[in-house]
């Protein structure tokens, strides 16, 4: 379980995935095994399952299903393969008595627990017990009641598989259950912990009636201002191993561990010394129970397991010998609709708004948007607004002040558009727009008119009205240069009429890939970055072992300690004051700059510290090279077809560069506009509006504006609506993400992916998940990035890349325009690639074709007698 986390969902199911996590965390997780969903899965094809149940599941017969499956799992006769890897597994964890516990891999999610729906075995001894146990969890995952569960929730049956975690089992004195909010009563404010003595099993199955303890907390404040995970993130990388190896002790070595951990690392999370015991309920006098040192210890600790997966907890739990075990933590999912805002419901789309909805890439609206975004949002929305007009489309004005007035948006949906008879001038506008240097326009007017609304004043000698007279300046000024930015990006509506000759020179089967090709090795001002990035990690890296190794630790702090270290931190800060505008995850007032967390950079920084090449743009500027001639040869039959062909295929070239650089100086305008919003949340909290300055992403613009000139509500009217805005954040999110990253994910060959052939050539190797830019040090040297989306931010990554597989993303994206300026296969869009593929397994990227083969998994290296193993 050691080498689990929250990236393996699809191999370990929820509670193996999360029980990884755990462990990674440095926690004290009782040491055991995974028989892996892959095993499941490959069982059940040897079985017939799905073949046999099929026309009970189209028929909602749940007992005929039920029964059909468990006649299979109780009778038929296990993989040879399976059946020795799970005895190896327990021979090698010494044959102890054992909990055996369903993980399904559509469980312990955050908007569905699919708790107690699976079965779960306690104190099972002796291999021949665990194979049935084994068995009978397997087959649980067909019972009438989980088959109604999943119809209820719009699960589909065939798409779910089963891991099974095995674990030694802890000779618990107490054992039970804590809520990191209370679900009963519905107050975010507030612990509910049942503890009973011996197993918590009979706790949480509703055998046993525990002790009630409630715990007086801050209110649940999510995961951005806890910022946990950026701390927790990095040391949970190098936890893996230690820890996971130390898991084999966990009742001693771990379990002193978590003790302390429980205190020492639990006190750094907001809210760890507020905690208190606020009444109890003594279900039976006089029977044992826990220290209120343990009880508060156990507090903190679910604190910090808040605090890591951004959510409130359900913890599972046992004590033995004075020390904590964890069991299990999983989201609460439920929270009742009081604790959220009123939503909208799901829009009705319309084709074309589908069609733009779909091409989404995701780089720049990778997750829900908090309500104070918005504000930034109404920088950009009427620039969006005016380039479809100028395309030729109509948009209603009541359409637009929807779109930039919703506050929780389920998916991010542009207004309805409507053609008119503009549309005939499209083709001039186009021919047009390549003619004009865009770029020079940029130079000698859009940032000259843009810099100086951004530049850096000293914020605290402004008032309150000064503050919203300069976020006024900045937003219409950036509104203006934005729209005409996007009227001169017209230009890049000429690769669809480029298609046309490349079909008639190539033909259509290679179209699209000699496109790609065409406008692969342009030079941006993103790569520029890159570029920088890469000099200054190799620098780093020759300034001497301690240098490198406090960068490799992730203890950036330990460079003041030596010359060369303080010259590296100099180097640091010059590269952000150049580039530390630069946006981590998406345009969002909410989503912290590299200047304002650096974390990001130094992680980029861990990882080219082995990079041996700096960041090239020959490859794929040799594909160009074929590319053009190979089109121009079959072109010049055709008098002057050729040359025209070659100036407007340079002048597309020129328009991606135009883009990607005024994209680099456009996201000025959000680093400036958060300046401003960081100074005002800071006065609120000061003159005691906010809780917190993270508060301030749960407030409207005009509540901003209102409270910033002295009209703010009290404080506990003030808490009580962040704390409702926090909760309604965390379902809409979860929705966005569903529709944004799992659209397309069912129903694909097991063997392969599809998506959107980005940058063309073909590579194999490891596949590398990382899941925000916290995790950027995970992907070393010549492994595949898969990732659910990327921005500009990501792309010193493709320095190390050898391939590129995202959920989400097309052609145009920023992804692909580095891929292919790099020369690196990339497939995007491929929907559920980061759940489909296993953290380490090897695959094969398919750029050309727009494929992804998925090779053997982690661990399964032809041993059948690894497949029991997590």
């Amino acid at each position: 379980m050691s080498q689990l986390s929250r990236a393996d969902l699809s191999t370990a199911g929820g509670k193996g995935a999360n029980l990884g996590e755990l462990l990674r965390l440095g926690l004290a997780v009782p040491p055991g095994f995974v028989v892996s969903a892959g095993a499941y899965a490959e069982q059940a094809r040897a079985w017939g399952l799905a073949e046999r149940l099929a026309a009970h599941l189209d028929a909602r017969r749940w007992d005929d299903a039920a029964s059909a499956a468990a006649e299979l799992f109780e009778g038929g006769a296990l993989l040879p393969g399976i059946e020795g890897a799970v005895r190896d597994a327990y021979r090698e964890l010494g044959a102890p008595p054992v909990a055996v516990r369903s993980s399904a891999t559509a469980e312990d999610l955050a908007d569905a627990s699919f708790a107690g729906q699976h079965e779960t075995y306690l104190d099972v001894a002796g291999e021949d017990a665990l194979l049935a146990a084994l068995r009978r969890c397997w087959a649980s995952l067909w019972s009438p009641r989980a088959l109604a569960y999943r119809a209820a929730r719009g699960v589909d049956h065939l798409g779910v598989h089963i891991a099974v975690v095995v674990q030694r089992m802890v000779p618990a004195e107490f054992a039970g259950v804590l809520f990191t909010v209370d679900p009963v009563a519905q107050r975010a404010d507030r612990m509910l912990l049942e503890v009973a003595p011996g197993l918590g099993e009979a706790v949480v199955s509703g055998h046993t009636t525990g002790d009630v303890y409630r715990l007086r907390r801050a209110p649940f404040a999510g995961a951005a201002a806890h910022g946990s995970d950026r701390a927790n993130g990095a040391a949970a990388h190098g936890a893996g191993t230690t820890n996971g190896a130390a898991a084999h002790g966990a009742g001693t070595t771990n379990g002193a561990a978590a003790h302390g951990a429980g205190t020492t690392n639990g006190a750094a999370h907001p809210g760890a010394d507020d905690l208190a015991i606020e009444d109890r309920d003594r279900r039976e006098a006089g029977r044992p129970a826990p220290s209120d040192a343990l009880v508060l210890e156990l507090g903190r600790l679910g604190l910090r397991l808040e605090a890591h997966f951004g959510c409130p907890q359900d913890v599972e739990f046992a004590i033995a010998g004075g020390s904590l075990h964890l069991l299990q933590s999983r989201p609460i999912t439920t929270l009742g609709e009081a604790e959220i805002e009123p939503l909208p419901p799901p829009p009705q789309l319309s084709r074309m708004q589908r069609r733009m909805l779909e091409a989404n890439d995701n780089d720049r609206f990778p997750v829900a948007p908090k309500p104070l975004d918005q504000w930034g949002f109404r920088m950009t929305l009427p620039a969006l607004v005016r380039m479809v007009r100028f395309v030729g489309l109509d948009v209603d004005e009541d359409e637009e002040r929807a779109w930039v007035d919703q506050l929780w948006r389920p998916i991010f949906v542009p207004p309805r558009m409507r053609p008119t008879l503009r549309l005939l001038r499209l083709p001039r506008k186009v021919a047009a727009s390549l003619r004009d240097d865009a770029m020079a326009w940029w130079e000698a007017d859009g940032l000259k008119r843009l810099l100086p609304a951004c530049a850096p004043v000293d914020l605290r000698a402004l008032d309150g009205a000064a503050l919203l007279r300069r976020a006024d300046r900045i937003a219409e000024t950036t509104t203006a240069v934005l729209g005409e930015r996007f009227e001169r990006s017209a230009s890049q509506l000429a690769a669809v009429a480029l298609r046309v000759p490349v079909t008639l020179a190539v033909g259509p089967k290679r179209a699209a890939t000699v496109m790609s090709d065409l406008v692969s090795g342009v030079h941006t001002r993103t790569s520029d970055v890159n570029l920088a990035l890469f000099r200054l990690a190799r620098r780093a890296a020759s300034a001497g072992p301690e240098v490198a190794g406090a960068i490799r630790e992730g203890r950036p702090e330990a460079l003041r300690a030596s010359e060369a270290g303080r010259a590296t931190l100099a180097e640091v800060e010059a590269f952000l004051d150049e580039h530390g505008h630069r946006e981590s995850a998406g345009l969002y007032l909410s989503a912290p700059t590299w200047r304002q967390d650096p974390a990001p950079v130094w992680g980029l920084l861990r990882g080219l510290l082995d990079a041996a090449e700096p960041p090239s743009e020959e490859a794929g500027l040799a594909r160009y090279h074929a590319a053009l001639e190979e089109v121009t040869r079959a072109l010049r039959f055709v008098p002057g077809l050729a040359d025209a062909f070659r100036r407007n295929v340079e002048r597309l070239r020129s328009a991606i560069a135009f883009r990607e650089r005024t994209h680099f100086d456009l996201v000025r305008s959000y680093s400036a506009l958060q300046a401003i919003v960081a100074e005002i949340a800071r006065r609120l909290v000061e003159r005691g509006h906010l809780p917190s300055p993270d508060d301030v992403f749960y407030l409207t613009e005009a509540e901003v504006r209102a409270w910033l000139t002295g009209e703010a509500p009290p404080l506990e009217q003030v808490k009580r609506l962040v704390q409702r805005r926090r909760a309604t954040y965390g379902v809409v999110n979860a929705r966005w993400q569903r529709t944004a990253f799992e659209a397309g994910a069912r129903g694909a060959p097991g063997d392969e992916l599809r998506g959107v052939g980005a940058s063309s050539g073909v590579v194999r190797g490891k596949a590398r998940i990382v899941r925000d830019a916290r995790e950027f040090e995970r992907l070393k040297a010549g492994e595949i990035l898969v990732c659910r989306y990327t921005n500009p931010a990501w792309t010193p990554l493709f320095t190390l890349a050898a391939g590129v597989v995202t959920d989400t993303g097309g052609a145009v994206s920023h992804a692909a325009i580095v891929a292919r300026e790099y020369g690196i296969p990339a497939v995007l869009g491929a929907a559920g690639a980061t759940e489909r593929i296993t953290d380490g397994q090897e695959i094969v990227v398919d750029g050309t074709e727009g494929r992804v083969a998925l090779l053997r998994q982690v661990g399964r290296q032809g041993d059948a007698d690894e497949r029991g193993r997590g």
